[in-house]
Formats: structure tokens, C-alpha cells, sequence
């Protein structure tokens, strides 16, 4: 098998598994809200919340220097991967004491404190099996990663399922089935890592110092982004309590599963905008502006059709309880479509060798996203921190526009947008008028009007499919 091929059966090894990990992961979810009510749910997502933090300190960017230092010395893999250990090893300890350290000097009901409690746990198996993760990667071997994945997704939910509908129990037997499970998964990721390499713990200082040196400015973007994507959690937390997170999680887990829409387009694109950048401008306006087209043409209904029916998911999902969801969910649709905009930009700065740009735009993202929810908290609750999230997606696109036109002299393809938002305005008008009948009929309804109106404003050139039957190319080939 050519390296082409290996990487496209990864790609597509990896996404698959992902789609099938979300998909799970959100049915849990949805029984989960509805059984645990908006408080207890809050209780839950603020647990994970807090541990994302901790998760860091675990790696602090070693990860993504491990995968390099393995891809171009793979004959010395034992002993890289063996003083790897030993910093993980080190990270996860400290990660363990800080969290239980933290939580307990902070004014937490007694609950909430053991749940984190047993949480930890959870951190310390998750911190190893990514670790086997980054050898997969490495040796190109993403089906070593899916599997105990899966498996230990479908352990988790089965065993919750059933401690939701048949033992009716709790949330403590909830969290202890999910560290049950996580553990499951490090065992398995072991075991499937001894085929590859066996480490080799011989203390290599001059090696430890290098590792080290080279992760940290990933770990700094990485603490960036755990503050950018998990402060909303904490901050509603410590300012207005657990059913406000609960309401917030509820809207933010049914939009959060559409991020992969986005990743799969750009996967398939971004090896061909990289090639681009050093053969031909040309191409990579076309490219990048093809990355803009189908962008909309995929997110933008999804936006506007979740916007106006809202009021009809929300109650189907969740039940009546969570109505105070409908809200928060028609702000942060718009905080994906936002998002996936801003990642055609990150692909194209990426792809140009100006990631240092996106780097920045990402902090600014975070320096910002504090204050904002510091202050819209206090008076919207959990619909401030969506309007903050929004507010922040907006601020990150500005400063990826701005890096882009003054580095790359590129404009923002308004022009290509006309088509898609006139086809999703007259979807939006369809909707309005029937959104009170079937909501499954009305959805299929809806997606046959806009594709419908698609065709007939000649949305789609002979051009965008060639390129874009290009692109995929690099799966065809699997």
C-alpha cells in the first residue's frame, strides 16, 4: 500500500469512527438530559468541563511532537516513546493531585466535589490511551485507535442505558461507569500499541530536554483553546449555578456533532491547498473559494432551518423541561456556521505556512471570550454565554480576514455567497409557513426545497465539480 493510500484509508478510518462515536455519544446524551434534569445535567457537563482543564497538564502539546519525532525516527521508537512515558507519566500525576487539589478549596456542593472526585480517574485513563493514540498515528494505523474507541463508547452507553431505564440509579454510578469504560479503552489501546513498539525506559536527558523544549508553544495554544471552547461551562458554574449549564449543554451538545460536516469537506480539501500553495495562486483562490461555496451551501440551512424550528427540536429532543434550550440553541447554530467558516481560513493560513496567524486569532478569541462572559452572564445567564460564543466567532473571523488579506492578498468571496443565502432565505420562508405540521416530514420538506432552489439558480458549475471530485480523490485511492 503507497503512503497515499495509507493516509486516505486513515482519513477515512478516522472519520467514520468519529461519525459513529458521535452518534452514540449523542443518544447518551439525550437520555441522559432528560433522566439527570437541567440541574443534574449541569452537574455532569461542568465535571467534563473542569477535567478538559486538568486534561491539558496531562499533555501540554507532547502529543503532536510525539507523532513527529516518531514519523521521522521510527527506528528510535522504543527509547522515544519510552522517555515519553515517563513525562506523561509525570504530567498525568500532577494533573491528578491539581485536580482533586483545586476542586476542593472551591465552594462546590459536596456532590459536585465527588463527582470530580471520581472523574480524576477518568483523566488518568484518558491521558494513556491518547497516548497509545499518538502511536497510532504515527505508524498510520488509525484502526488501532477507532476500535477500543468504539468499544468502550458502546460499553459506556449500554451499561448507562441500562442504569437509566431499568435501575433508575444515579449519577455516582453514572460517572463510575464512564471511568469503567475509559479503562477499558487504555487497555485495549495498550495492547493494540505492543504491536507496533515496545518502549524502551532508559532515562535519555538530553532527549526529555528536547521534548519538552519543542511542546511547550503547543501547549500554550492548547491551554488557549481549552479556555476558548470550555470557559462558558465553568463561568455559568460559578455565576448562576447547575440548571443554567444543564439548559446551556443541552443547546450546545445537539450542535456540537455538526462540527464534523465541516472537518470532512476540509480534510478532503486542504492536501490539495497545501500542494496549491506551491504550484499555482491561482488554484488556491479557486480552492479556497470552493471551500467557501460548499461551506454555505451545507451550514447555512442547517443555521437558518435549526433557528426557526428550534421550538419543535428542542421539545422532541429533550422534553418540555428543557424549553428554556430553544434559545441558546438558535444563538449557537449560528456559532457553528461561524466556526466553520473560520476553519476554511485556519485550513488556508495552515496550508501557507502562516499558522503563527491562526494561533493568534485563536488567543485574541480567548482573550476576549472571558470578559464577555464575565459580564453577559450576570444578566442573560446561559444566554449570554451564547451570545459571548457567538460574539467571539465573530472577533476570531474579523482577525483571520484581516491576516489573510494582509498576508496572502486575498478578499473574503462574498460574491459566491449570493446563491446560497438566497436558497436558504426562501428554505427559511418554506419553513415558516409549514413548521407546525410532521417536524420529520417538514425537515425532509425543507432539504428537497433547498436543493430544489439550488438547481434551479445554477448553483452548482462544471467547474466546482471537478475540482471537487479532485479532492476526493485521495480517498478514492484507498
Amino acid at each position: 500500500m503507497t503512503i497515499v493510500q495509507k493516509i486516505a484509508k486513515n482519513t477515512g478510518i478516522f472519520f467514520a469512527g468519529n461519525i459513529a462515536f458521535k452518534l452514540i455519544s449523542t443518544i447518551v446524551i439525550i437520555y441522559l438530559a432528560r433522566y439527570l434534569g437541567t440541574a443534574g445535567f449541569g452537574k455532569y457537563s461542568f465535571v467534563f468541563a473542569y477535567i478538559a482543564f486538568f486534561n491539558i497538564v496531562t499533555d501540554l502539546g507532547l502529543q503532536q511532537i510525539l507523532v513527529r519525532e516518531l514519523s521521522r525516527n521510527p527506528l528510535d521508537a522504543p527509547k522515544i516513546v519510552g522517555n515519553a512515558y515517563l513525562i506523561r507519566i509525570t504530567l498525568t500525576i500532577l494533573a491528578f493531585i491539581a485536580s482533586i487539589a483545586v476542586i476542593s478549596f472551591l465552594q462546590y456542593p459536596e456532590d459536585t466535589k465527588k463527582y470530580v472526585y471520581i472523574a480524576t480517574f477518568y483523566l488518568i485513563f484518558i491521558s494513556f490511551s491518547d497516548f497509545y493514540a499518538t502511536i497510532f498515528q504515527a505508524n498510520l494505523r488509525m484502526e488501532y485507535n477507532v476500535i477500543p474507541k468504539i468499544t468502550s463508547r458502546l460499553i459506556s452507553a449500554g451499561l448507562i442505558l441500562w442504569v437509566i431505564l431499568v435501575l433508575k440509579g444515579s449519577l455516582t454510578q453514572i460517572f463510575l461507569i464512564i471511568v469503567f469504560s475509559e479503562s477499558v479503552k487504555t487497555l485495549l489501546s495498550y495492547i493494540f500499541s505492543r504491536k507496533l513498539v515496545h518502549a524502551k525506559f532508559e532515562i535519555d536527558f538530553g532527549l526529555l530536554k528536547f521534548l519538552i523544549k519543542e511542546s511547550l508553544p503547543l501547549a500554550i495554544f492548547s491551554v488557549i483553546s481549552v479556555i476558548h471552547f470550555r470557559t462558558d461551562i465553568i463561568m455559568l458554574s460559578l455565576i448562576v449555578g447547575d440548571a443554567p449549564v444543564g439548559i446551556y449543554s443541552a443547546a450546545y451538545s445537539l450542535s456540537n456533532p455538526l462540527t464534523l460536516i465541516p472537518s470532512a469537506i476540509l480534510i478532503s480539501l486542504f492536501p490539495i491547498m497545501s500542494e496549491s500553495f506551491q504550484t499555482s495562486e491561482e488554484r488556491l483562490v479557486k480552492i479556497y473559494k470552493l471551500s467557501f461555496k460548499y461551506i454555505l451551501i451545507i451550514m447555512l440551512p442547517i443555521a437558518v432551518g435549526t433557528t426557526i424550528i428550534a421550538d419543535k427540536i428542542i421539545p422532541l429532543v429533550y422534553t418540555a423541561k428543557y424549553i428554556s434550550s430553544i434559545t441558546p440553541l438558535q444563538i449557537l447554530i449560528w456559532a457553528l456556521l461561524l466556526a466553520s467558516i473560520n476553519a476554511i481560513m485556519v485550513n488556508l493560513l495552515v496550508s501557507s505556512n502562516n499558522q503563527r496567524l491562526s494561533t493568534i486569532s485563536v488567543t485574541l478569541g480567548a482573550l476576549i471570550n472571558i470578559p464577555l462572559n464575565l459580564v453577559l452572564i450576570p444578566i442573560w445567564s446561559y444566554n449570554g454565554a451564547a451570545i459571548a460564543t457567538v460574539i467571539t466567532k465573530v472577533m476570531i473571523l474579523g482577525a483571520n480576514i484581516y491576516f489573510i488579506s494582509k498576508y496572502l492578498q486575498f478578499s473574503p468571496p462574498l460574491s459566491i455567497s449570493t446563491k446560497p443565502l438566497s436558497c436558504a432565505f426562501l428554505m427559511g420562508l418554506f419553513l415558516c409557513g409549514v413548521k407546525n405540521f410532521n417536524i420529520i416530514l417538514v425537515i425532509f420538506s425543507a432539504i428537497l426545497v433547498y436543493f430544489a432552489t439550488l438547481l434551479i439558480m445554477r448553483t452548482f458549475s462544471d467547474e466546482d465539480i471537478n475540482i471537487f471530485k479532485r479532492a476526493l480523490y485521495f480517498f478514492k485511492r484507498s
